[in-house]
């Protein structure tokens, strides 16, 4: 069996693009990034904590 090259980081941190492509994902990202903060906001202003 042959042996797998360990990576050298961070020479080859630009491998990840490959797979995590943010032309891609970038956006989807934020959105879902957007919904859960303003779901938090949501539910910490129903338990009364927001502004008075």
């Amino acid at each position: 069996m042959s042996e797998i090259a360990k990576p050298k980081n961070p020479e080859d941190d630009w491998k990840v693009w490959l797979v995590l492509n943010p032309a891609t994902w970038l956006m989807p990202i934020f959105f879902m990034l957007l919904v859960i903060a303003l779901v938090l906001h949501a539910v910490v202003f129903q338990m009364g904590f927001g502004w008075a």
